[in-house]
């Protein structure tokens, strides 16, 4: 990439970060859960409004959703970057995405300038309740991310992770039905729901020990009241992850022979329903990602080490539709984890100004060596191709 192209991004980012500080610092001392990010968004939409793109807000109708189009009216490749900015119950920005929000903003006033002279656009997408509702699943479900030739987002993390996987997530719950009766009047004229669910229960714990890269846990959450009425109703619920798709259809197959066997021995019907809503697993462009990562080093945020994360993301479902990256950037706090308040209180430190400027640098650059090298975006485009051919996500 043309020399002058990294020194306009460093530049244009630098003149921004008071204004994307206060992004961060609002979203901190402002936070607020998914579904309710009416600050946040506000906020967001009219940093966007003021530096000149084109904002439309509530995206199919998603609350706090938004999407920042800058057009430079001339042929060229569309970049697309993804927001967060949900915070979590209790903790606060104990994820981090205010800084996810300060630094895609970052990144994408700073492609701004550089489509201004390669030509092409770039688009900002407000994703918001990426903890709870994962609305980047319908948006990539109905076409919204079909407008941009990639997907680019950034991630705080205790340390420097290159893009990799993230699994597929699910939950379910598995409602038994039985009949009642008096347990001790006639208990043969009962059908107990709650021994249905137990067996089902062991047979998944039984089960789930020979599956590979999966992670499946269940609860209980109802098996009657008074122990002198056989149940007529009980059910579980279960979380469960696994590296790919494909993974995930065999454990729900698991789940359906299970079910049916404890209903047969028992004598009871069931139903399986998604309670919450799930992702799919993240698959990273690799030709994209080395790009990201080979700046962010350049630019002095670090090596970025490749390894897979157990946890999931929204973005899984954008990877599956669009060549994706979500790298995680350190803010040099290894002792601690996700999801505590101690991260949350590190993301409005010196170290998170660093990431934060670092980060919308080197997506911007990552953009900006898409806008401006045909073959990259070909051999991307290519690897995603291939990849989603595969069958093995």
């Amino acid at each position: 990439m043309d020399t002058k192209l990294k020194l306009l991004i460093i530049n244009t980012v630098d003149k921004n970060m008071n204004e994307l500080g206060h992004i961060r610092d609002f979203l901190y001392e402002n936070p607020e859960i998914g579904g309710e990010e009416l600050k946040a968004s506000a906020l967001l939409t009219d940093v966007m409004s003021n530096h000149g793109f084109d904002v439309t807000k509530e995206v199919l109708g998603i609350p706090y959703s938004f999407q920042a189009v800058y057009d430079s009216g001339r042929e060229g490749a569309s970049i697309g970057i993804t927001c967060e900015y949900d915070a979590l119950p209790s903790i606060g920005h104990g994820c981090g995405h205010n800084i996810i929000a300060s630094a895609t903003v970052g990144a994408a006033l700073a492609l701004k300038e550089v489509v201004g002279k390669t030509g092409g656009k770039v688009i900002l997408f407000g994703t918001p309740a990426e903890e709870c509702f994962v609305t980047k699943v319908p948006m990539a479900e109905n076409g919204v991310f079909d407008q941009v030739d990639v997907a680019l987002t950034v991630h705080p993390n205790p340390v420097n992770l290159s893009s990799g996987k993230t699994t597929a997530l699910d939950a379910w719950q598995i409602d038994f039905f039985g009949k009642s009766s008096h347990a001790g009047a006639a208990p043969e004229e009962g059908i107990n729901a709650l021994d249905a669910a137990v067996h089902f229960y062991s047979l998944i714990g039984f089960e789930k020990q020979y599956l590979k890269n999966t992670n499946i846990y269940g609860v209980f959450v109802y098996g009657g009241e008074k122990c002198s009425v056989i149940p007529d109703y009980s059910a579980v619920k279960y979380l469960v992850r696994s590296d790919t798709m494909k993974g995930m259809k065999k454990i729900r197959e698991l789940f359906e022979r299970c079910a049916k066997a404890a209903c047969e021995a028992v004598g009871t019907t069931y139903k399986i329903w998604n309670n919450e809503p799930g992702n799919k697993n993240m698959v990273t462009n690799r030709a994209l990602s080395d790009v990201f990562d080979k700046y962010y080093e350049e630019l002095g945020g670090g090596k970025m080490p490749q390894t897979d994360s157990t946890g999931s993301t929204d973005m899984g479902d954008v990877s599956q539709v669009v060549p994706a990256i979500h790298p995680w950037i350190g803010l040099d706090c290894p002792e601690l984890q996700l999801h505590t308040e101690d991260f949350a209180a590190m993301t409005v430190t010196p170290a998170a100004d660093k990431a934060m400027r670092l980060g919308a640098s080197a997506l911007a650059m990552t953009g900006a060596e898409v806008l401006t090298d045909p073959d990259l975006l070909t051999k991307i485009k290519e690897e995603f191709r291939e990849t989603m051919e595969s069958g093995e996500v």
